[in-house]
Formats: structure tokens, C-alpha cells, sequence
């Protein structure tokens, strides 16, 4: 008869066995992503920067919040562009810019996918990419010409850094979080230079119009992971996903720990709902190389191994008290791993603070966060989990301040300092432009007389260089 004990070490077999795989498929993303450098690429010379559409879903986010992230779009330098608020708030938005559209809607059925959906249509007829930006994310003035280096034949879906770091005051959780988004980015970095499963999320992302258009249109089915649905239509469709670090979109951690929880749950249980509805199709499709879906059964185990792991800690006890333990080295092993799954991006993008908080902070939610990811994995995969909104504070800098700790001078996207073109300086400050501000005038062709750094820049009448729609399509 099998007793209790021999369950338990079975079970630890399993958990330590499924962690081991993980930890070396981490590992492999961390190794390349780092060791294999950037290359900056150019918009098509033989074709002008096309009209692009920029959506910024909305509810009931703090006015302040709203009017701070419209600002720093009003400084982005791009030729011709459009900005629309999905506005599902229950109370309608005020936009003092008269270079923002407002797009209302009777009710809120499919959530945030429903608002792009009922948006998608509203689009200029002129646009031919729409970007997606949550409404507490800041941008710098060439974050378009950034993501024009990738409007390229077959590439359906652009996906960019969502970094935190706006939080004021910032707390161990929203520091925290930021060292969370810099792993996940940087693992994301790996698993799209090794070519693997790489989709858009949600935010600081781009859809080609023509690509949406050929599915159907965004989220025809109620979902509350819109991102990853499109993500899955796209890739069976045969269309391109990029994801480019170097492009940046700075949001507002939750800085309560039910806020950050509940964003947590959300994210693992609708990513595996998502999974429940897709993968077999996707699986089969013969548009998709079978690396990338290996990979993708890799990734969804980074979401589901809560599953198997959660429940070792309640055979902790039984497990001490029979001296049933795992050998020293592999203990060792597992409970170093955070250590460079946090601390090499953070060495690597050069925010060392994060990345010890995040370590530290690891290990202080540990149990609390196996229950949560184990209990949202659950709902994944019996229900039909809806959208939870992530409510942010206010307490965020104002769009345009100095560089600082958590609003850095540009880098070359993994926070190094860019070498400076010393033959070029900003016309007002005099201080030397950088890589990609050089890149942002030569690629963008914008009749200048005289060129400005990006601090400069956000002071800089924005309307004259880009041009109002012509309202006859309205």
C-alpha cells in the first residue's frame, strides 16, 4: 500500500524536477539575451513614416493620471499621427487638448479588448498601425520613430519595454515590481532572440491595421487577455511578432499588496484561459515552427507551476520530520536561482537597487505568492476568469521633469549611457545628442533648423510638427 510519505516524496520529485526545467529554460533566455547585442535598424528609406493611430484605453483612471499621460504624448515628434481615448469610465473623461479624440461607448461588454474592438473601426482611414498605451504610461518624444524601425513587410504586432518607476513615493512593493517587469523583459529579450514564443502585452504595443483587419478585428470573442488572443490569431495567421526593449513606455506599480495580487491573479489565470482556447489550434498550425511551440509549453509552465509547487510547502513539515529532504546542492541550487533571475537584468540595465529589492522581496512574498499564483491557475483553467482593474495612484512625477533615479537620461535599453555624437549638440542646453536622438532626426527626415536633446524636445511646441488630421473623415 502506498503510504502518505511516499506520496509526498513523489510529489517533491516532481515539483523539484519541473522547477529544475524551468530554472534552465530562465537561465537560457537570461544568457541570451544579454550576450546578444542590439542592432539599431532604420525606417524603409524608400517609404515615408505612414499615419499611425495611438488608443489609450481609459476607466475611471484618476484625471491627473490621464491629463499627465495626454501630456507626454502632446511632446512626441512624429509626422502625422492621431491620438483617441477609449473612454469606458462611468464618469466621461475631461480633455483640455484639442489634439485628443474621445471615443465613448453605451457599455463596458469585453472589457478593455471590447473598448479597442468597438475603437478599431474608428480608426483615420488614412492609419495603417494603431498603438495601444495603458493610461498611466509616459513616453519619450521619439517613442514613434522608435517603433517605425520595425514597419516592415510581414511584422503584424510590435511589442515594446513596459517599464515601471513612476511611483512617488516608491515603496519596497512598487520597487519590487519594477525588478519584476525588468526580469520579465529581459526573459522576453531572450525568448525573441532565440525565436521563441513571443507575443504582445497589453501595453507599449502596436498592431498593423491591414494584420487585424484579416482576422477580424480585435477580441471578437468576449476575452479578458485581449493581447494574448491577438497574439495567438496573429501568429497562426502567419504574421510576425517583434518585441524591442530599447522602445520604453514608463507606467505606476500598485503600490497596495491586494492591488498587486489582484493584478497577478488576473494576468495567470486569463494567460491560461487564453492557452485553454488557442494552443491546440496553434499546436497544428502550420504557419508556427515547432521551436517556438516547445517554447511556448516552456512558457506556460512558468504560469501553471504553482500547481505542483504550492503544495510542497504543506509537506514541509513531514518532510524535516522524517529527514526526507532534497540533496544540499540541488537545495542550494533552487534557492540561489532568484538571485540571478533578478540580479543580472538589473546589473544589466544598471537599476543594482532594484534588483536587490527584488531578490530580497522574492523571498518575503514567496509563500503568499505560490497560494496566489496556485489559486489563479486554478481559475485558468476551470472558469472563465473576467477583467479585474488594477487601481494606480496618483503620486507620479510630472511628464517632462529632470532626469532622476527613476526618470533616467537615455540609454541604450539596457540602461548603459549611450556614447555621444560629439559632433552634434542640443541647440538650447548644449549638451551632446545621443544615439538615439541622432537616429530619431535621420530617420524621421523632419525639416529641422537646429537639433534639441529629448529634454529639450518635451519643451518644444509639438503641434508644428505634426500636422491636425483633416476632419472631413470624422
Amino acid at each position: 500500500m502506498v503510504t502518505f510519505l511516499e506520496i509526498v516524496s513523489a510529489w517533491e520529485l516532481l515539483a523539484i524536477g519541473i522547477t529544475l526545467l524551468i530554472s534552465s529554460y530562465l537561465l537560457i533566455e537570461l544568457v541570451t539575451a544579454i550576450l546578444r547585442p542590439w542592432r539599431d535598424l532604420a525606417p524603409d528609406p524608400d517609404r515615408a513614416l505612414p499615419f499611425v493611430s495611438v488608443v489609450i484605453p481609459v476607466y475611471n483612471e484618476p484625471a491627473e493620471i490621464v491629463g499627465a499621460t495626454v501630456a507626454s504624448w502632446e511632446r512626441v515628434r512624429y509626422p502625422a499621427f492621431e491620438i483617441i481615448l477609449a473612454d469606458d469610465s462611468t464618469v466621461p473623461v475631461a480633455v483640455e487638448s484639442t489634439r485628443v479624440r474621445v471615443v465613448r461607448r453605451a457599455n463596458r461588454e469585453g472589457f478593455k479588448g471590447g473598448a479597442l474592438r468597438n475603437v478599431f473601426p474608428q480608426l483615420h482611414p488614412a492609419s495603417e498601425w494603431m498603438f495601444v498605451f495603458d493610461a498611466d504610461f509616459r513616453v519619450d518624444p521619439d517613442v514613434l520613430v522608435r517603433f517605425a524601425e520595425h514597419f516592415r513587410p510581414g511584422v503584424g504586432g510590435i511589442q515594446g519595454f513596459m517599464a515601471m518607476g513612476l511611483n512617488r513615493p516608491a515603496t519596497y512593493l512598487t520597487r519590487f515590481s519594477e525588478a519584476l517587469h525588468e526580469v520579465a523583459g529581459t526573459l522576453l529579450a531572450g525568448r525573441y532572440r532565440h525565436r521563441g514564443f513571443v507575443g504582445v502585452q497589453g501595453t507599449v504595443q502596436a498592431y498593423r491595421v491591414e494584420a487585424i483587419r484579416e482576422l477580424g478585428g480585435i477580441a471578437p470573442v468576449l476575452t479578458a487577455n485581449e493581447d494574448l488572443d491577438t497574439t495567438f490569431r496573429l501568429r497562426k495567421a502567419g504574421w510576425k511578432i517583434v518585441y524591442d526593449p530599447r522602445i520604453v513606455g514608463r507606467g505606476i506599480a500598485p503600490d497596495e499588496y491586494g492591488t498587486f495580487f489582484t493584478q497577478i491573479t488576473r494576468w495567470t489565470a486569463t494567460t491560461i484561459r487564453e492557452y485553454r482556447r488557442h494552443w491546440p489550434t496553434f499546436l497544428r498550425s502550420k504557419e508556427v515552427p515547432w521551436t517556438e511551440k516547445v517554447d511556448s509549453f516552456l512558457f506556460l509552465l512558468t504560469w501553471t507551476n504553482a500547481l505542483v509547487v504550492a503544495p510542497t510547502f504543506l509537506f514541509l513539515p513531514w518532510a524535516l520530520l522524517m529527514l526526507r529532504l532534497i540533496p544540499l546542492w540541488l537545495a542550494i541550487a533552487i534557492t540561489c536561482l532568484p538571485f540571478f533571475v533578478f540580479m543580472i537584468p538589473a546589473f544589466a540595465r544598471d537599476t543594482r537597487r532594484n534588483g536587490l529589492v527584488g531578490w530580497a522581496w522574492y523571498y518575503v512574498l514567496l509563500v503568499p505568492g505560490a497560494a496566489v499564483m496556485m489559486r489563479a491557475a486554478l481559475l485558468g483553467l476551470f472558469t472563465e476568469p473576467g477583467f479585474a482593474r488594477t487601481p494606480k495612484a496618483v503620486r507620479a512625477p510630472a511628464p517632462g521633469s529632470a532626469p532622476s533615479e527613476t526618470n533616467p537620461i537615455p540609454t541604450d535599453g539596457w540602461g548603459s549611457p549611450i556614447a555621444a555624437v560629439q559632433q552634434l549638440k542640443c541647440a538650447h542646453c548644449e549638451r551632446p545628442l545621443v544615439g538615439p536622438e541622432v537616429m530619431f532626426y535621420a530617420a524621421a527626415a523632419l525639416d529641422v533648423e537646429s537639433m534639441e536633446c529629448r529634454a529639450c524636445l518635451a519643451e518644444t511646441e509639438w503641434s508644428r510638427w505634426r500636422p491636425a488630421p483633416s476632419a472631413s473623415w470624422a
